[in-house]
């Protein structure tokens, strides 16, 4: 039996679970993505006791927050949209505002929207417009949300979409890991994977992941194992020379790829863990 078989199987889970995160994952980010699109479509959806930062450039003829025009804000003040700097744009340096839109602990369910302007009646510029939602409470919103995780759990789909890629590329990490040991455990036994197999004129040749020594000669006798350790059939050294083995199996309709060649060069058997 081969020694170490465990990290092949502990290889092959590794890579399971990091082939289930990652598709996870990429359903989380789909799922944040279709919310996204059928979702509020710019509408900003907010709870009482919130508030949300916008920004936008400076309506037509003013130079001061005085100078603003706000509408669509209601009677009683509890949905406001309050400027409270200006400063210059990034790109441009054109002058720009920053502020708040503010939900009060009483505001009343429903929609509105808030448009910046300026006093002289130019045109409405749709970067100034805001439209908002408020819901009674979290747990309502999160129920109307498009994103069936955030409907479901009332979390960001994102957020999983983070945590699940992370974890994932953990276990694909830990599976190249795994993969590394195995293959540093059969060289270390004169042993490899087999990558490759042909049908020649003088029968089935396979093509094993691992290097020649100056001990290996051709027509020496190897045996081939699964990865579990199950013996499956004799073979022989066809060649051995640019870094490949290549050998002639007994019985090839046993064997598969990812089977492993084994060439005794010493002692007759590989010792079992």
């Amino acid at each position: 039996m081969i020694a170490g078989a465990r990290f092949v199987l502990w290889q092959k889970r590794a890579g399971i679970v990091a082939m289930i995160l990652l598709a996870a994952a990429l359903l989380s980010l789909a799922d944040a993505l279709v919310g996204g699109l059928k979702g509020s479509q710019g509408t900003i959806e907010l709870v009482p006791d919130n508030h949300y930062l916008v920004s936008g450039p400076m309506p037509p003829r003013t130079e001061a927050i005085k100078d603003f025009v706000i509408d669509g804000q209601p009677a009683d003040g509890s949905v406001r949209l309050v400027p409270e700097a200006i400063y210059s744009g990034y790109w441009f340096g054109g002058a720009m505002w920053r502020g708040a839109i503010v939900i009060d602990p009483w505001a009343r369910e429903g929609s509105h929207v808030l448009s910046v302007k300026d006093a002289y009646g130019e045109k409405q510029n749709p970067a100034l417009v805001f439209k908002v939602r408020v819901w009674p409470d979290l747990a309502t919103r999160n129920a109307h949300s498009s994103s069936f995780l955030t409907r479901t759990t009332g979390r960001n789909p994102y957020h999983f979409a983070a945590i699940l890629a992370l974890c994932g590329l953990i276990a694909g990490g830990i599976n190249f890991l795994l993969g590394r040991l195995w293959a540093r455990h059969l060289a270390t036994h004169n042993c490899g994977e087999i990558y490759k197999r042909r049908q020649t004129a003088l029968g089935t040749e396979i093509t094993c992941e691992f290097r020649c020594s100056e001990a290996m000669r051709p027509g020496m006798a190897a045996t081939i194992y699964r990865p579990s350790g199950e013996l499956l059939c004799s073979a022989r050294v066809a060649s051995c020379d640019k870094g490949e083995v290549v050998m002639q199996v007994s019985q090839p309709e046993l064997v598969r790829l990812g089977d492993v060649a084994c060439v005794f060069l010493a002692t007759p058997e590989i010792s079992s863990s």
